[in-house]
């Protein structure tokens, strides 16, 4: 025997004494009768093994996710609606899959990245490849590299989901045309037999927000301009909704979508606070959003209407929140007029804090620390106190109780809230000149001349008052 054949023999060898993975389909989640399944994905629905249930989405996709991990699937397509994939979510073992030149076993061989696992060794980089695109399709790896000797990428080759663009953002599918997986079909070597998936038509993020949530019946586009997009919607109660959604464009930013998500958890983590804005439901589809009650109207456009004890109230509710919150470690650093919803304007009304910061934590990704008069002045530098909520509920409180913002408009603003230059609130507006004092030490530029809580800076407001 040759030397090159006593090479090319122990490469067969060696691919032999590495037992393969197992052969394991796509994941995927999907909605049937009002709960989120996590199965197998197959043509033939019928055929698909169901590995779990969930009345939430959110948990339906850590499951699915946990599970593609721990068994090997090798990626997880999330349906927003019957005939618009998501997103597919890759496990990082078929992330890719290499025809390369091995000096070592002089051969040709066809291997995951990183992996112990030789699939197929060849003499010829023409058997390598024919023999990598057959691996491609049954094991589902994303891509297979065909490279050079030198180690350069000759030609990439996607998985039939990418090549057939079914994660692309914002177009639908009839999902009895996706493609099949290797198990289901006899594919040709170039796949040329498969049917290209039906594709009626683009979506807008509206649109596609209409088809991630089911519950919602109408959807109206109030701010598209920034990083976090808001519309209205109506809920299946009836009740008025809104959504906060990361701005599509914006959505492969790990870390803005990641301050997006953690800010929205630590808020539904406070769903029991009857003074916490009820959070009807999330998800990541165009990119990550967040639905919730509306109430009747922000505190900014209604308070004018109410009485001033019903503006107590109002601030009183937010106390509570912002403590309640407190007390589980979690900050509202982004306490404003319009982010206190009210829940119902019967006398006394009452509100419910809403936002949470989520526009605010999505801008520090892109190091922006926008300032406006509740802003902080520890917040000027990228800081927060243990008081800064406290700070900011002054603020508002000013603006519900006087009709105005605390600071007058000339000059800077920043320069305003570093100097501690808030005109007294009974100035000119009917307000008890003992409100003064309250607001002054609640908005002391050092943070630890303010009230130490919320409730506190509430009750002392509420004894000036009365």
């Amino acid at each position: 025997m040759s030397g090159n054949e006593t090479r090319r023999a122990a490469a067969a060898a060696g691919s032999a004494a590495v037992p393969r993975p197992p052969c394991r389909p796509p994941l995927e989640l999907a909605e049937a009768d009002g709960e989120w399944l996590v199965r197998e994905y197959r043509r033939d629905r019928a055929a698909a093994a169901t590995f779990a249930a969930y009345d939430r989405r959110i948990d339906a996709m850590r499951a699915g996710q946990e599970r593609m991990d721990a068994d090997r699937h090798p990626c997880l397509l999330r349906w927003d609606a019957p005939d618009i994939v998501g997103d597919i979510y890759w496990n990082e073992l078929f992330e890719r899959l290499a025809v390369e030149r091995s000096p070592m076993l002089d051969a040709w061989v066809v291997a995951p990245d990183g992996e112990p696992v030789v699939f197929h060794a060849a003499s010829d980089l023409e058997g390598a490849y024919e023999a990598g695109k057959r691996v491609l399709r049954e094991y589902d790896f994303k891509r297979l590299e065909v490279r050079r000797e030198d180690g350069t990428t000759e030609e990439t080759v996607e998985h039939r989901f990418l090549r057939h663009g079914i994660a692309e953002s914002g177009v639908r599918f009839d999902r009895e045309r996706l493609p099949a997986t290797a198990s289901e079909s006899t594919p040709t070597d170039d796949d040329d037999d498969e049917t290209d998936p039906l594709d009626i038509g683009p979506a807008t993020p509206s649109s596609t927000l209409m088809a991630a949530i089911p519950d919602l019946t109408q959807l109206e586009e109030l701010d598209t301009s920034g990083y976090v997009h808001r519309y209205r919607g109506t809920w299946t109660d009836g009740e008025d909704a809104r959504i906060a959604l990361l701005d599509p464009d914006r959505s492969g930013e790990r870390v803005a979508a990641k301050r997006f998500v953690t800010t929205v958890e630590d808020w539904r983590a406070l769903a029991d606070e009857p003074t916490v804005a009820t959070v009807y439901d999330v998800g990541v589809s165009p990119s990550p959003w967040v639905a919730y009650h509306a109430g009747e109207g922000s505190a900014e456009r209604l308070a004018g209407d109410l009485s001033l004890d019903s503006r107590l109230r109002l601030v009183e509710d937010v106390a509570a929140a912002v403590d309640a919150a407190a007390g589980r470690d979690v900050y509202a650093t982004a306490i404003r007029p319009d982010s206190v919803r009210i829940r119902s304007r019967d006398e006394p009304a009452r509100a419910a804090l809403a936002g949470w910061g989520v526009e605010r934590a999505v801008r520090t990704a892109f190091d922006e620390r926008p300032v406006t008069p509740y802003t902080a002045p520890e917040q000027l530098a990228g800081a927060i106190a243990t008081t800064t909520a406290v700070y900011q509920l002054g603020a508002v409180a000013y603006r519900l109780l006087c009709g105005r913002e605390p600071f007058r408009g000339e000059g800077s603003l920043r320069d305003a809230i570093q100097n501690e230059a808030v005109r007294p609130p009974s100035d000119g507006t009917g307000v008890p000149s003992g409100v003064d004092a309250v607001v002054r030490r609640a908005m002391a530029t050092d943070p630890e001349r303010r009230y130490a809580s919320a409730e506190a800076f509430a009750d002392a407001l509420g004894d000036a008052l009365r």
